[in-house]
């Protein structure tokens, strides 16, 4: 085993340790600007009952009763946020190391060397196990040293303890899937699709009737309400991980290597691929399908509660009235355009995945193969940036049709679909300038596009806290969320539209004509 964990963590060693320090700092930098932010217990207050509308209690959770101190509301407004990140790393790991690692055909080779299937699954669960609950005592540690008024051991432990076991949740649940399905891709798209309907189905559950939302494990984590009650009972439920681990073995051992138990053979005849575009989407379809649907039911999660939000600014004269003081605009569409940013940088993560899909071509040597079967370096890397802004302006699309679906019937409303349209085109641009962003990176270095998931946890960051807690709009001038209106509560600023699609295409070429000459392999 120990042979095989070595070889295992020579290949994901750095992924993890950019995750591990990518989750941390994104978790330890929030405590200190909460106490400089609302350091006033009447402002926290205040916050707590803005937040109780169905519209943030669909981002963050439900509002705890405790107090609303600092921690409290910390825990309140980042844990189920953070809870999709943690769960993002587990899959993304667990299927390196377990179906991706059988694609390439390295567990043949090592299981003809002589290590067991035994030894192979308990280095794939031991690295799942080690990087989540480093993960969390980093957390623990750096919640503990900034000796923060109401930061308790107890409430910091509790909180390390829920997402370190949601990370794990979803690992050992990727593992059960690289059992059933035959590929990498199927068993990602799966797991990631899993990931967010269950965050969709929380979100509305939680807004109509959270006895419902029980059976989401994102609502587990909000029901123990850490530096409040510190409810430690319901971390009880993520026993099911014990069941994952019992099926990913049970189904492991039994399957023949390269097989799978849900066959997903859709060839009826042999066709000739033929253009690199074509190659390149036949192998990212189940990828980009399963995004699609994932956006599509976030649309229809967050429409679905645009009934109960009507009803609430309706009882709530003071937040209605405060609302259009401050905006001049109708505070449903203020709601809806708070909605609508929380979709739009989700939906970058697609376009940022396919851009940088051509890396994995790259790793694997395809890319000097194809290069000599005359095909431009410029057009594979063109070919990949297109697709990414095709799939996440695609992405847009289908969660504010999803939302317009879902809304249809409710008063008060008055947007066609031709305006949730607008609007997913208004944000289209973003998408573009990161798909650049992503193309300039990779035609500069392979490792040098890292940068990109920083750039866009940072542009994530403020632009979730910002519409959350009322972050200073100076952090949000370093994306391009920050120019482009905040559609449908404004009109389309046409000529921020322009400017950042044109510098997000010159991102692209720019990058495009430096892969031509770098290095590859």
């Amino acid at each position: 085993m120990t042979h095989f964990l070595t070889i295992v963590l020579r290949d994901v060693r750095f992924r993890i340790l950019m995750w591990i320090v990518g989750i941390s700092a994104l978790t330890l930098v929030v405590p200190p600007a909460f106490e400089g932010l609302y350091s006033d217990p009447a402002e926290r207050e205040l916050l707590k009952e803005t937040l109780s509308n169905p519209a943030m209690v669909a981002i963050v959770g439900p509002v705890p009763e405790s107090t609303y101190t600092i921690a409290v509301m910390f825990a309140h407004e980042m844990i189920v946020f953070m809870a999709v990140v943690h769960g993002l790393f587990g899959i993304m790991i667990a299927n390196a190391v377990s179906r991706k690692m059988e694609d390439n055909g390295l567990l043949e080779y090592v299981s003809s060397t002589g290590i067991t299937r035994g030894n192979i699954f308990r280095a794939q669960l031991l690295i799942g196990f080690i990087m989540n609950i480093t993960l969390g005592a980093v957390i623990f540690a750096g919640l503990s040293v900034m000796n923060i008024e109401s930061f308790g051991t107890g409430g910091n432990l509790l909180y390390a303890l829920g997402t370190t076991l949601f990370g794990i949740l979803f690992y050992t649940f990727t593992l059960v899937l690289a059992q059933l399905l035959p590929s990498s891709d199927w068993s990602f798209g799966a797991a990631l699709s899993i990931l967010l309907l269950l965050y969709a189905g929380r979100a509305v559950t939680d807004v109509i009737n959270t006895d419902y939302s029980a059976a989401f494990p994102y609502h587990w984590l909000s029901r123990m309400e850490p530096f409040g009650t510190n409810d430690y009972m319901w971390l009880l439920p993520f026993a099911v991980i014990l069941l994952f681990i019992w099926l990913a073995w049970a189904l492991f051992s039994k399957r023949d290597l390269d097989d799978a138990y849900i066959a997903l053979d859709f060839k009826r005849k042999t066709r000739r691929i033929g253009t690199y575009p074509r190659l390149q989407l036949t192998g990212m379809k189940v990828l980009i399908i399963s995004w699609l649907a994932g956006m599509l039911m976030i649309g229809l999660s967050y429409g679905a509660i645009f009934g109960d939000l009507d009803t609430f600014i309706g009882e709530n004269e003071l937040l209605a009235q405060a609302m259009e003081d401050a905006s001049g605009t109708d505070p449903i569409l203020q709601f809806i355009s708070t909605l609508m940013m929380i979709t739009v940088i989700v939906g970058v993560i697609p376009a940022l995945m396919v851009s940088a899909r051509i890396l994995r071509e790259e790793k694997s040597g395809r890319l000097e193969m194809l290069a000599s079967a005359d095909i431009s370096r410029i057009s594979m890397l063109i070919t990949h940036g297109v697709l990414g802004a095709v799939t996440g302006a695609l992405g847009l699309a289908f969660s504010v049709f999803g939302m317009y679906g879902a809304s249809i019937g409710v008063e008060g409303i008055g947007l066609t679909l031709g305006d949730y349209m607008l609007t997913a085109l208004n944000y289209t641009p973003a998408v573009i300038f990161f798909a650049g962003l992503s193309m300039l990176l990779i035609g500069i270095s392979r490792k040098l596009h890292t940068l990109i998931w920083i750039y866009f946890i940072y542009a994530f960051f403020v632009n979730y806290l910002g519409l959350v807690i009322g972050l200073d709009d100076e952090w949000r001038m370093a994306t391009p969320f920050h120019y482009l209106a905040e559609m449908p509560a404004e009109e389309i600023d046409w000529t921020a539209w322009t400017i950042i699609t044109l510098i997000g295409a010159a991102l692209g070429v720019t990058g495009a004509l430096l892969f031509r000459k770098r290095d590859i392999g």
